[in-house]
C-alpha cells in the first residue's frame, strides 16, 4: 500500500482538520487494490455517495468500486461482523475513529475505553489476517502535539505504525495542487524511512475536478538520499510472493508486478537481506514473516449486509452509487 502499511498490521493515520487523511487512505486503498487485494471502507463521516466521488476522482474504475466494501455502522461489531470482513477484505479504512468510538459508546480519552475499542474493532480484524488503517485527528495545539493523536496515549501505543501527515505549503482545494509529507512517529516492524517515509503529491483538474496522485520517496534537507529503500516494489514482491504457490524466479516476480527491473531486484535483495523472503535454490518464497494472509484478489462486496450492522441500509459495493 504505497510502502506506507504493512500487510496485516494496525496502523493509525492522523493529521489536522482537512490533512487530507481521507484523500490519502483511498489513494492508498487504490493501490492495495489493484496489486489484487481488497478493501472495505468502515465509514462515519464521508457517506456512501461521497466516498463514491472521491474514489472516482481519484481515478476508480468500475471494476475497483466493486472490490471496495462499505459499510456506515450505527454500533460496534459483533463476531459476525468481523468474520465477514475477514473474508472479504485486506485492507479495513476506519474513517474515523472518534465516529467508531461514539458508537461503540466509549471515550477516547480513557485509557480503559481505548483498550476496548481495540480489543472490540482492531485487534479482531488483525489476527484474520486484515490490515486496519485508522484516520484520526491530533490536538489543535501543535506544541503540545507531539507524536500523539488526540485522546489518550494507548491509541498509539496499541497499534504497529503510527504515520502523521504534514501539508507542504497550501492544502489541496478544487483545481489545485497539493504536497502532503508522510512523518513516521511510530514503526514497530522499521522498515519506514525516518523521519519521513514519503510524501504524496495530488493535482486537481480544474474542469473534471479529477485527482492525479503520486507516492513518492521523500528526501528533507539533511537526509542522505541514498538511504532511501524501494519499499512500495518491496511490498508488491511480498505481495505477490504470497499468493504463489511454489517459488518463483526472479524474472517472473519482475514481470508478474509490472515495476521498474532495476528497483524490483533491488527489492528482492533488501527483502532476502531482511529475513522476509528465501531463495529455496528452486526460486523464491516468502519466509513467513511480513505478508498477508488470505489474500486471494477476488476482490467481491459484501451483500447482504452482516448482522448487527445498519440493518435499515445495505452494506455494498459502491459501483452505481449516488451516480
Amino acid at each position: 500500500m504505497g510502502g506506507l502499511v504493512y500487510p496485516a498490521s494496525r496502523c493509525l493515520l492522523s493529521s489536522p482538520t482537512e490533512g487530507t487523511k481521507t484523500l490519502t487512505s483511498y489513494a492508498l486503498a487504490l493501490q492495495k487494490i489493484r496489486s489484487g487485494g481488497r478493501v472495505a471502507v468502515i465509514d462515519f463521516e464521508m457517506g456512501k455517495a461521497s466516498t463514491r466521488r472521491m474514489l472516482l476522482d481519484l481515478g476508480a474504475t468500475d471494476e475497483e468500486l466493486r472490490a471496495v466494501a462499505y459499510f456506515s455502522p450505527d454500533g460496534p461489531p459483533n463476531k459476525d461482523d468481523i468474520s465477514t470482513v475477514s473474508d472479504r477484505a485486506d485492507l479495513a479504512v476506519i474513517d474515523a475513529s472518534l465516529g467508531a468510538f461514539h458508537a461503540s459508546g466509549l471515550d477516547d480519552n480513557k485509557r480503559q475505553d481505548v483498550e476496548r475499542f481495540a480489543g472490540t474493532w482492531i485487534d479482531p480484524l488483525w489476527k484474520g489476517g486484515v490490515a486496519t488503517l485508522t484516520l484520526d485527528h491530533v490536538t489543535k495545539s501543535t506544541e503540545g502535539r507531539g507524536k500523539y493523536a488526540i485522546g489518550s496515549e494507548r491509541k498509539v501505543g496499541h497499534v504497529d505504525t503510527h504515520l502523521g501527515l504534514e501539508t507542504v505549503g497550501t492544502p489541496l482545494v478544487r483545481g489545485g495542487t497539493g504536497l502532503v509529507k508522510v512523518r513516521v512517529h511510530k514503526d514497530r516492524l522499521g522498515f519506514l524511512h525516518r523521519p519521513y517515509a514519503a510524501e504524496i503529491a495530488f493535482t486537481s483538474d480544474p474542469e473534471t475536478h479529477a485527482i492525479a496522485w503520486e507516492i513518492r520517496a521523500s528526501s528533507p534537507i539533511g537526509q542522505p538520499s541514498d538511504s532511501w529503500r524501494p519499499t512500495v516494489l518491496m511490498e508488491r514482491v511480498l505481495e505477490y510472493l504470497s499468493r504463489q504457490p511454489k517459488p518463483v524466479s526472479r524474472n517472473n516476480i519482475v514481470t508478474g508486478i509490472s515495476g521498474n527491473r532495476k528497483f524490483t531486484l533491488q527489492a528482492i535483495t533488501a527483502l532476502i537481506e531482511d529475513g522476509l523472503i528465501e531463495d529455496t535454490g528452486s526460486g523464491l518464497t516468502t519466509s513467513g514473516s511480513g505478508t498477508s494472509s488470505g489474500t486471494d484478489g477476488t476482490g467481491g462486496s459484501l451483500v447482504p449486509p452482516p448482522k448487527g450492522w445498519n440493518q435499515n441500509q445495505s452494506t455494498a459495493q459502491l459501483e452505481g452509487v449516488g451516480a
